[in-house]
């Protein structure tokens, strides 16, 4: 079976095409900067990079169709055509009741017009591809994702806020969690990597990066995790505000004499990272200044790393215990010192880690010693996606592989 998984960013695209009977990625590719004059389009063949280019890509759609020109069309063409294929997987977001791994019928899809609002940088340009897909390869399969799915396992009351109960009831206001593909490819790893009982560990998957959370995993399943409504909550990021008191909105509004779609477009564009530092939302880009003495940046950095604790001191008396830890994203794969100032935290646990180690990256930064693991890894949101795909589409269409079900993964 080959899978063509699509993982869509607000200003990117990446896909991938796998051969699933060995789990063999045949060809993968990335648009940067969607939108821009010089975006950055870049492809390989198996592990050989085989082109690269800057040029106009106006928009996402062009950024798909760019993609399946060089997978069926180019000199490098992989695909006789796009019927060689068995079905297209997507890393999306946010489809309210809908979230698990689905097939995306019209009534999915209208789920994701719905929910807009809470992913306005990633349901539009999903949307766009997904009915692309579907006027080009209109019998192909194609299953949706849904990064909640993985935190359907969450306890009902870690879910629910404060609420009047019809907002939780009629209008499913609840914490529904994201980065699942991620979390489930780093926590299944980690308890594989450390030989832990299948049934009897507690971690804590740490997805650090331009997006980022945190994920409390216990016994096989996840049971809470920093991201809740929308995207927009749990930790400090680049430019998300992170966790606030909903009753800062109103007072913004009233003082600065603006509405509530003035706010949230502040928050959205001047918040975050990129807002108190004043520098950018990418922390590359913090540590150079804060090595320059921009104490702004360092604040930033510093709400940043304190927000990690935070939630890691959370998940520790969640769980009653920890076993292990795991880094991974832009942030969580290259940032040694901030692990440093992380993990340092948890010496009273019994946490030790190996500095040598930790410097050079390495896959697990623990000493032998050490009480609690601590790990740093590289994830596969894309092998996730393909594995889902392969299910759903085999459960659904050939009835031979029992599945996860439609509301979790």
């Amino acid at each position: 079976m080959k899978i063509i998984v699509c993982n869509i960013g607000s200003s990117s695209f990446k896909f991938q095409l796998l051969d699933m009977a060995s789990e063999q990625r045949l060809a993968r590719g990335h648009v940067e900067r969607v939108g821009a004059n010089d975006a950055v389009v870049t492809y390989w063949v198996a592990n050989d990079k085989v082109y690269e280019k800057e040029m106009a890509i106006p928009t996402h759609r062009e950024a798909v169709q760019h993609a399946l020109d060089f997978l069926t069309q180019s000199d490098h063409a992989v695909l006789k055509s796009l019927q060689d294929c068995d079905a297209v997987g997507f890393k999306t977001i946010q489809a309210g009741e809908r979230n698990g791994t689905v097939l995306l019928d019209d009534a999915v899809l209208q789920a994701m017009e719905n929910y807009k609002s809470l992913a306005p940088a990633h349901n539009p340009p999903y949307l766009t591809a997904i009915y692309m897909f579907k006027e080009m390869l209109p019998d192909m399969p194609l299953v949706g994702v849904f990064e909640p799915g993985f935190h359907a396992t969450i306890p009902q009351y870690a879910k629910i806020y404060g609420t009047p109960y019809d907002w939780i009831e009629q209008y499913h206001v609840v914490r529904y969690g994201y980065h699942g593909a991620s979390h489930h490819y780093i926590t299944h790893q980690t308890v594989k990597t450390l030989g832990l009982a299948s049934d009897d560990h507690k971690m804590i998957s740490c997805h650090l990066g331009g997006s980022s959370s945190l994920c409390a995993f216990k016994n096989g399943q996840s049971i809470d995790v920093s991201m809740g409504f929308s995207p927009q909550s749990g930790l400090l990021q680049g430019k998300r505000v992170g966790d606030m008191d909903p009753f800062v909105l109103p007072y913004i509004m009233e003082r600065k004499g603006i509405t509530l779609v003035d706010a949230l477009t502040e928050l959205g564009t001047r918040g975050g990272l990129a807002g108190l530092s004043g520098v950018s939302d990418d922390m590359r880009d913090i540590n150079k200044a804060v090595q320059l003495g921009n104490e702004r940046a360092r604040l930033a950095r510093d709400k940043y790393i304190y927000d990690v604790k935070r939630y890691i001191g959370e998940y520790i008396v969640i769980m009653e215990g920890l076993d292990a830890i795991t880094f991974t994203g832009g942030i969580g794969q290259w940032d040694a010192e901030l692990r440093e100032k992380v993990l340092s935290s948890l010496r009273f646990l019994g946490l030790e880690i190996d500095q040598e180690k930790n410097a050079r990256h390495a896959p697990v930064i623990s000493t032998d010693d050490s009480r609690i693991s601590a790990l740093v890894m590289e994830t596969d949101e894309e092998i996730v996606v393909a594995r889902e795909t392969m299910r759903k589409v085999a459960k659904v269409y050939h009835g031979e592989i029992k599945g996860y079900g439609d509301t979790n993964f």
